[in-house]
């Protein structure tokens, strides 16, 4: 027998995620069993102490010192960058990031295949964190970023994943809002135009809208349009053209979707807004101040997500065992002249 045939075979080593599976808690509850003086249960701390003599479980004191030790890098994985909504966002990230004294390395994606890509690669540039405001990352990419101590912060998805912490701002508030703002002004027939491309933040929009009319007894019209741009803004206003609803609020979930809404009903089918219908969109991008347009609509606040995302990543560098945690910002409507 050779003498690499006869060496033993390494133990693999046991980590806080097996120990927490073993268990049956969080990965939080098992930091805090080994931390002197948190705050946990007899019987959490017991279940902790059982499973981790079972699976020969220490902890590795010399990692919990590494990690304070981080690269300046944050990575930043995006898409749709010819969005101006989308441009300013990363635009307040990237800014915010640099005064902080961190270097953002931009990942431009399409789809949760090449966010994933993206994730891995990242990783292996010994990021010290990555934001990504695009695409679905799987569990196994979450899980992978936790067992090295980089912080992963989802901007604008909504769902929950393992690991990681959420910004997102209030979208269905703010559809309710958009109703709320109709019915102010007497308009009883309202109109949605929902993309059937599944957008997070676009969808919270268009279902708070809707459950907004339905619950006040509102007429309500959908107009169904493949995404939420401003070429769909023009196919919804054909739509409605064929079969006009009087004294109409309409509601459009993006401002490109909106633009392209009052483009269409303005020059094509001779609409005078706002005296025979209303229309609010959402983003606050530029072009919708802009006099040919002088939307009415909803302003995210691009500063305060890079603030909280900031914060959520700097929080978990100090403690990466802390639970995962979603932060919702409100909106605020912009009034201008396609509303009464």
């Amino acid at each position: 027998m050779s003498p690499k045939e006869q060496r033993p075979q390494r133990k693999q080593v046991a980590t806080s995620f097996d120990v927490a599976r073993r268990a049956g808690v969080s990965r939080a509850v098992v930091s805090r069993a080994f931390t002197p003086g948190s705050s946990i249960s007899p019987e959490s701390r017991k279940k902790v102490l059982k499973a981790a003599s079972e699976l020969d479980y220490r902890v590795n004191q010399m990692a919990r010192a590494l990690n304070l030790k981080r690269s300046d890098l944050v990575g930043l994985v995006v898409s749709d960058m010819a969005n101006p909504y989308r441009a300013a966002q990363i635009d307040a990230l990237a800014k915010r990031l640099v005064a902080e004294g961190y270097r953002p390395m931009l990942f431009c994606v399409d789809g949760n295949a090449e966010t994933e890509q993206s994730i891995s690669l990242l990783l292996n540039y010994s990021v010290s964190g990555v934001v990504v405001t695009s695409g679905v990352p799987p569990e196994s990419i979450c899980f992978k970023c936790a067992e090295r101590n980089v912080p992963l912060v989802i901007i604008d998805r909504g769902h929950h994943y393992p690991h990681v912490d959420q910004v997102t701002s209030d979208n269905a508030g703010g559809g309710r809002e958009a109703a709320a703002k109709f019915m102010r002004q007497g308009n009883r027939r309202l109109v949605a135009v929902e993309p059937d491309l599944v957008v997070f933040s676009v969808s919270a929009r268009v279902e708070g809208f809707k459950r907004a009319a339905k619950s006040n007894g509102c007429e309500l019209t959908v107009i169904r349009v493949s995404d939420p741009s401003y070429a769909s803004g023009q196919q919804a206003a054909d739509r409605f053209a064929s079969r006009p609803v009087r004294n109409a609020g309409v509601f459009c979930p993006t401002d490109l979707c909106a633009l392209g809404f009052l483009d269409a009903m303005r020059t094509k089918h001779g609409a005078d807004i706002p005296q025979e219908l209303s229309v609010i969109g959402y983003d606050d991008i530029p072009q919708s101040s802009w006099e040919f347009a002088n939307l009415t609509t909803f302003r995210q606040p691009v500063d305060e997500v890079a603030t909280a995302t900031l914060e959520l990543l700097e929080s978990r560098f100090a403690d990466p065992e802390l639970e995962e945690r979603q932060v919702v910002l409100p909106v605020r409507m912009i009034e201008r002249g396609t509303t009464l």
